[in-house]
């Protein structure tokens, strides 16, 4: 899929679904309540994403930001202790006084991929900070074995086969996920590369977005707000979004989901886009 700046619709959310990602008991509840009366919607606030396109923006791990390393350390050094080698980082192209970034890891004996999230947003006074990880394998017949050590949020398309297992180790986690290989319907494939790595998470990424495009829970950004996207995280770097943490629903997104933009399209646009120790398995080949 080519890359394309989209914001969240909720409103387009399952109420199961809704209630999970809000996190707080009382802003569930209201969520839902707004979604019942048809009252949520995408807001046009500037807070959005970029999708990844045809290639990942790899970098060097140790050249992500500082502070996001150090959160991140605890995660990477346990999986370094199960055989994960690390290999490269990457950020999201963020819109709004928001950011993520990730640091990506495969096993020794290529039986899976890892990655270790930092996402963080602020709204007014409201923060939302989270570091989380996951195992992804590709299958011989398309399908990603996910097993994470977070909670379920968002729904997934039903080709990806994921497990949450909040509060447990890396090491449990993993041992876990080996179990769910074992048992699979399909032969899982060996990562034994970083090109094969970062061909697995673009594949992921972008079916994930196309997933969430088609039943509306992504909806591409206007110019207009893109200007004030870019505005809102230029001043939120500079910085870095002082706020306090708080792990709920950074705003109901309450709104209407009239347009008064021309919808951006990458194409129609004269500016530059710079801005989830043995293994036997089939080979992932690309």
């Amino acid at each position: 899929m080519k890359s394309v700046a989209f914001k969240p619709n909720p409103g387009r959310m399952g109420y199961r679904e809704l209630y999970r990602v809000c996190g707080k008991f009382s802003t569930g509840v209201l969520a839902c309540g707004l979604k019942f009366l048809r009252l949520l919607g995408a807001q046009k606030d500037g807070f959005g994403m970029r999708t990844f396109g045809d290639r990942l923006p790899t970098c060097d791990i140790d050249s992500l930001p500082r502070r996001v390393l150090s959160d991140m350390d605890g995660y990477l050094y346990d999986l370094e202790k199960i055989g994960f080698i690390p290999c490269f980082g990457y950020s999201l192209e963020a819109y709004g006084s928001q950011e993520g970034h990730a640091a990506s890891l495969r096993h020794k004996s290529g039986v899976a991929g890892a990655n270790v999230l930092y996402s963080r947003c602020v709204r007014g006074d409201q923060e939302t900070e989270a570091t989380i990880f996951a195992y992804c394998t590709p299958l011989a017949d398309d399908s990603f074995m996910v097993t994470s050590g977070c909670k379920k949020m968002m729904d997934k398309p039903s080709h990806f086969l994921g497990e949450s297992m909040p509060g447990c180790s890396p090491k449990e986690v993993f041992e876990r996920h080996i179990e769910r290989l074992e048992s699979a319907a399909a032969l899982p494939l060996t990562i034994k590369t970083d090109d094969q790595l970062e061909d697995l998470i673009l594949r992921y990424e972008n079916e994930d977005a196309e997933f969430n495009f088609d039943r509306g829970v992504y909806v591409p950004m206007t110019r207009s707000e893109i200007r004030l996207g870019e505005q809102l995280h230029d001043e939120y770097q500079g910085g870095f979004g002082a706020g306090r943490r708080r792990r709920h629903l950074a705003g109901a997104f309450v709104g209407d989901d009239d347009e008064d933009d021309e919808e951006y399209d990458e194409d129609d646009d004269d500016e530059s886009d710079e801005d989830d120790d043995s293994y036997s398995g089939g080979d992932y080949d690309d």
